[in-house]
């Protein structure tokens, strides 16, 4: 009836080796066992991400820097933005970013406008071509018809160097 007489039989830790031997079967194991584990939860890992990021961001990390960003942005084109761009700036100093830089470029005050476009001049490399542009645009507007001759002159100082 069987393949087998009870002498010959195999024991199941024999058939357990041949199994494991099967090129079909260790297809299907070792296939298993190779694939990489998925990440648990993505958005948690991306909340992780941005958390560290604010960690080494130091103050300019904190909820209440992107308070006085959000204010200071929402502001712009009115009368209020030179007020917060002042309660900013005592608090965080200059922005980091070429966006809000572009921004400060619009104040009366010529020294704030000078310590942006030297920031401006020093972030430049590190920024997107669209942000280059962007930054090259607003500094020969300035150039040609800021209200500071100061800060005109500087500009196209700037766009000199630039080109």
């Amino acid at each position: 009836m069987g393949d087998y007489d009870d002498d010959e039989r195999p024991d199941w830790r024999e058939m357990d080796r041949r199994r494991d031997r099967s090129t079909f079967y260790g297809r299907q194991e070792k296939g298993a066992g190779k694939k990489k584990e998925a990440p648990k939860d993505r958005w948690q890992q991306g909340r992780v991400k941005d958390a560290l990021g604010r960690l080494f961001k130091g103050d300019k990390g904190t909820p209440e820097h992107d308070k006085l960003y959000a204010r200071l942005h929402n502001a712009y084109g009115s009368e209020a933005f030179a007020k917060q761009a002042e309660k900013y700036m005592a608090k965080f100093g200059l922005p980091d970013d070429a966006a809000t830089l572009i921004l400060f470029m619009d104040l009366k005050d010529a020294d704030v406008c000078n310590a942006t476009l030297n920031k401006l001049l020093d972030i430049y490399p590190t920024l997107q071509l669209r942000q280059q542009e962007d930054v090259r645009r607003k500094i020969s507007i300035a150039a040609m018809g800021h209200r500071i001759k100061e800060i005109r002159v500087r500009a196209g100082e700037i766009i000199e160097q630039l080109d």
